[in-house]
């Protein structure tokens, strides 16, 4: 009797310090948000100091398995879902004389998964966005003209019309990868190469991995994603291949603490363009030339570029604003059942996207991806610069 005792008070002490822990964590990581949110000096170190082993850390260590761990960890909180109201209610049914133990065990359970998921969130998302942007950085973004956006529209096209030419096709004439299983090894060596101009961007990367359930992806129109609570980047493998070299910089500069998804376009393109791959070169062009030419179709100078004979040709014309393939969801359709309307999935993901944009201070939600145009016309203003001075 006096042995249930000591175990029942042990128990009790270690539930109690559990707890105080899990508290803890909370009240610090609600400290480092709010001295983020009131001070850019702090988020700017915090990126710049903490964040960095932070990620080669997390990043190491999921990077041990060639799955995403983090795909892994969303369907076990799925199964979690369904399963722990169950399990609950039988054990409080038939575990009579038990029934407060029962409750501090899934009670202390549900308060881990809450608090690994705050800590994880904060320290890996929510600080980072309250960081000076990287366009304060490095460039000095400004309001642009029409004129100025017409160049670079008809750079872009330009580029985009080399390319092009350059690149593999598949029996459709659609880009395709020339090298697709040195993918990953080439996009991080374009990472670390953007890294010899820009410091944060040295040093180790993990390497990219693809979603298995890539369909639901696809249904939530993403084509890639960053697990802020594994630190790993992740990719949408049923999409076209012109979208991976982009898309995997873009998740993996995540990785270094540009959570902007408007920086990320960014900063993509950067290290696409600076890659000795044409395919990423082609990639992050195609991927630039779509938000510039939606710009200039919002800004009515559509009709304009025409008349100056800003055309693509045919084959990055068929390249751009390509996601998936021919036939794609009749094929999935008929293979997975569909639980879900796509429409319904899209809708609920792009509205959970521009909410969560929105908490973090982000005002316009996912029209911030637009944004980039700005930073690739403050890009081409630097570049200017450099070519007046060399001259």
């Amino acid at each position: 009797m006096a042995d249930g005792k000591k175990t029942a008070r042990r128990f009790s002490l270690r539930g109690k310090l559990s707890w105080c822990v899990m508290i803890g964590l909370i009240l610090l990581m609600l400290l480092f948000w709010l001295l983020a949110w009131k001070s850019s000096w702090f988020a700017d170190w915090y990126a710049e100091e903490c964040f960095p082993m932070l990620s080669r850390i997390g990043s190491r260590i999921c990077g041990m398995v060639p799955f995403s761990v983090g795909e892994v960890l969303i369907i076990i909180g799925l199964v979690l879902l369904f399963v722990m109201p169950i399990s609950f209610l039988l054990c409080m049914i038939f575990g009579k004389g038990k029934r407060r133990r029962i409750g501090g065990i899934y009670g202390r359970l549900l308060g881990a998964i809450f608090t690994y998921i705050f800590v994880t969130e904060t320290c890996n998302c929510f600080v980072l966005y309250q960081g000076t942007s990287f366009g304060e950085t490095y460039f000095q973004v400004r309001t642009y003209t029409g004129e100025e956006l017409l160049t670079l529209y008809a750079d872009l096209v330009e580029q985009a019309n080399v390319l092009a030419l350059q690149v593999q096709r598949d029996a459709d004439g659609y880009f395709q990868l020339s090298e697709p299983a040195q993918l990953h090894d080439q996009a991080k060596r374009a990472m670390v190469q953007l890294g010899e101009t820009y410091p944060r961007f040295a040093g180790y990367y993990p390497s990219p991995k693809v979603i298995q359930a890539s369909y639901w992806m696809s249904q939530m129109n993403l084509t890639g994603i960053y697990f802020p609570f594994t630190l790993e980047a992740n990719y949408n493998g049923d999409m076209m291949d012109i979208n991976k070299p982009d898309t995997i910089c873009h998740e993996l500069s995540h990785l270094r603490g540009y959570l902007r998804e408007d920086e990320a376009g960014f900063l993509a393109y950067l290290a696409c363009i600076g890659s000795d791959s044409v395919d990423f070169q082609y990639s992050a062009t195609i991927s630039a030339l779509e938000y510039v030419r939606n710009a200039v179709v919002e800004s009515e100078l559509f009709d304009i570029a025409a008349q100056r004979s800003i055309q693509l040709c045919p084959e990055a014309s068929q390249d751009m604003y390509t996601f998936l393939p021919e036939g794609y969801w009749q094929e999935k359709e008929e293979a997975i059942p569909t639980l879900v309307a796509t429409n319904t999935v899209r809708s609920t993901a792009e509205t959970a996207m521009d909410t969560t944009l929105k908490l973090n201070g982000i005002t316009d939600g996912r029209r911030s991806y637009s944004r980039m145009v700005d930073l690739l016309l403050a890009y081409w203003d630097s570049q200017l610069l450099l070519d007046d001075a060399a001259s």
